[in-house]
Order: structure tokens, then sequence, then C-alpha cells
């Protein structure tokens, strides 16, 4: 019996190294045909999940003499599974531009020169796989390794070595071939198992490099981010055209998806009230967004590895939270036991802008959670969607306020923004 065994933990440490830079990853652009980028999560995620998958596949695979059956079939089938995972690694290596040329050229396992004196490592792998198991019946495109005169070869089946068919008794596999040669019919190509092993682990153990070279393609990407310089608010006219402009440099460096969270700002922004009750409290509040967003340009500008007040506006990082930020929490509504039973009407009254359909529920839920809106906002008949989660995330910014320490510590103590 044989087997291989190769280092799974590279898939692991891949797919750690891919999603710790999910967001560049997820909008590579990449085509394996000129002029036609497209983009190449969808490629990276198969990559993965097929290496790991086949890793521990050919990892269980015991290669050995099988009672009444001729042919090695366990072996055309590690060499199938074998093959496809080495084209996922080239696959992804081409994704991330990394250079193989190295690699390509070794020829210190085999030993085969072929027929021109150029023949290498992987073009002979590639022949014992086609002449074994993917064209049997006319392995024609390494002509480097076949005979003079040869233009075709065939192969009808592959065996162990038991000495009777050629005297290479240190190879383990004897691949018994047909020519078109006019000299001789046919011929012995013996394979060595641990050849055929150590190329495959090598080529595999190319993804430690890979994922060294993700990580340094994707660190320079952040690092031109970090001295492209992001424009001040004083370079706009509008403060609406300012959050849109962060909005586009924000799924640009950091992640998309999250545009909702700025075209609520920016809607914040445009909003007023006739009620002057309310339009006191939505002025402090565009006051605080404002604030919130000095830190949020720091952050976009810097990219920082690790949480501080310079890049968050929060004097206490959250111990088990990466990334939270004024920016979040001025939209965050508050917690606590004691608001509990207002669980449902604060997720469909917050988000009742971007949700309209559920308007006719509108007043209930507001009424439902009077005792605690009263203090802060006034609701009035007839308003908009946006109009109603933009009060209720004032009240819950005010309540904030009022029994949240952290959240206070964070809001400059004046009556521009209290």
């Amino acid at each position: 019996m044989a087997h291989i065994n190769l280092n799974i933990d590279y898939c692991a440490q891949l797919r750690n190294k891919v999603n710790e830079y999910q967001h560049y990853s997820i909008t590579r652009t990449h085509s394996l045909k000129k002029d036609n980028a497209q983009r190449g999560w969808e490629k990276i995620c198969a990559i993965m999940d097929r290496l790991d998958d086949t890793t521990r596949y050919l990892n269980s695979i015991e290669l050995q003499k099988t009672i009444g059956v001729l042919a090695v079939f366990d072996f055309y089938n590690f060499m199938n599974n074998a093959a496809t995972l080495l084209d996922c690694i080239k696959y992804l290596g081409e994704i991330y531009d990394f250079d193989f040329s190295n690699e390509d050229i070794k020829n210190d396992i085999f030993n085969q020169r072929g027929n021109n004196g150029n023949g290498t490592d992987k073009g002979y792998f590639e022949y014992l796989r086609s002449l074994c198991s993917v064209h049997p019946i006319e392995t024609s495109r390494h002509p480097e390794f076949l005979d003079d005169n040869t233009k075709i070869e065939c192969s009808p089946y592959v065996r162990w070595n038991d000495g009777f068919l050629t005297t290479e008794n240190d190879c383990d596999l004897v691949a018994i071939v047909y020519t078109n040669n006019p000299k001789f019919f046919s011929k012995y190509v013996g394979i060595k198992l641990f050849e055929v092993f150590s190329y495959i682990e090598r080529r595999f153990n190319i993804l430690e490099q890979l994922i060294n070279h993700i990580d340094t393609y994707y660190k320079s990407i952040i690092d031109e981010f970090r001295h492209k310089p992001l424009k001040k608010e004083k370079d706009f006219s509008d403060y609406c055209d300012y959050l849109e402009y962060l909005k586009k440099e924000y799924a640009e460096r950091i992640n998309t998806g999250w545009d909702e969270h700025f075209d609520f700002y920016i809607k914040t922004m445009k909003c007023t009230f006739k009620n002057p009750v309310n339009q006191e409290k939505l002025l402090k509040y565009q006051n605080a967004v404002k604030f919130g967003f000095t830190f949020f340009q720091n952050y976009l500008q810097e990219i920082p590895e690790t949480d501080k007040y310079e890049t968050t506006g929060l004097h206490k990082q959250p111990e088990h939270s990466i990334g939270d930020s004024l920016f979040w929490q001025l939209q965050e509504r508050p917690s606590g036991r004691e608001l509990w039973d207002y669980s449902y009407p604060f997720e469909k009254l917050l988000c009742m802008w971007m949700q309209p359909n559920y308007m006719d529920m509108a007043n209930s839920l507001i009424n439902e959670i009077k005792p605690f809106w009263e203090k802060y906002v006034i609701f009035e008949p007839n308003m908009t969607p946006f109009e109603i989660s933009i009060l209720l995330t004032i009240a819950c910014h005010f309540y904030k306020l009022d029994h949240d320490d952290n959240y206070r510590n964070d809001i400059p103590d004046t009556e521009e923004y209290r």
C-alpha cells in the first residue's frame, strides 16, 4: 500500500488569509481569457472548497493491488484528482499574479529531460497523467517524451510491477504502451510512486508561498490607499456631497454592501421638521453625526489594524468587537433588558424608511413604544417612512445619552449636541 501525505493546514491558512482581506478578494477581477476581466471571487471560493475537499480525499487514498483486476484504477483516480488539485493552485496563482516560472522549469524529481533536453517535472507529470488516465487512446501533446519517429502513444492499462514486464525493478507501476513507431509496437514506462508523490507535494506546498504572496499583495493595496489623500469636508460646498464621496471611498477602501448606512445619514442631513421640538433635536443629532464623521474620515485614511479613539471616536473600545465606531453607534438602538419588549417595534420602525410596506402598522407600533420616545420627540400624523425612522433614531440617541455612560462620554457635552 502507498499513500500521499499533503499538509491540510495550508487549506485552512489560505482560507483565513483570503477572508482576512475578504473585501479586496470579493472585488478582485480576473480573467483566464484576455480582455474579458470578471470578478474573481466565485473562482476563489470554488478553488478553496476544491482544495480543502480534494486534499483530504487524496490523503485518504490507499494505492494497492486489487484481486481480480489487472489495471490500477485507484491510480487513475488519484492522478486525475491530483491534477485537479494542482490546477486549482495554478488558477489561484494566476488570479493573484503569482509567478510560477521558477517552479515550472524544475527537473530534479523525475529527471526526464526528454528528446529535446528541455523536459521538466511539470511536463513529465502531465505526460504520465495523459498516458495513464486522461488520453490513454492518444497521448500526443508532449512530444518531448515520445520516442523518435513516434507521433502518438496509447496505453491499454497500467499495472503493478511484478518484475515480469520490465527489468526496472525499482518502479512501482508499469504503463503498457502501444506506439505508431514503425520500428517497435510496444514499450513499458516505469512509474515510481515516490517521484509522483514528491512532485505533487512540492507543487502543493507552493500554497505556502502563495499565501504569503496574497498577504503581501493586499497589504500593498492597503498601503496605496493610506498614501492616497482623501478629500476633506472643506473641499465640498454641500455636506451631502461629502457623504456621497465617503460612501464611494468606503466601498473601495473597506467594504461594499453598506450603502444604506450612508444613505440614511445623507437623508438625515436633508431632513427638516416643522415641529420645533423635533427640529431642535434633529439639529443636535445632525451635529453628532458630523462629529462622528470626523473620526470616520481618519478611519478611511489610515485603515488602521487596531481600533483607537482617533479613528473610532470611542474613548472605550469594545472588548469583543473590532471596527465599532460612532459611525455605527449613532444609528444603533439602545440595549438593555428593560427594552426587550420593544425589540419588534424598534426593528420595524427603524427600518421603515427602507421597508415602507409596513406603514399600515406604523401607528400601532409607535403607540406601543410611546413610553420610550415621548420624552424626546413628537410623532405626528401622516409622517413619511423616513420621518418615522429618523425620529425614533433621534429618540434612541438621546436615550443613550441619558442611560449609556460610554455613549454619553463619546458625545461632546455642549448644547450643540445635547
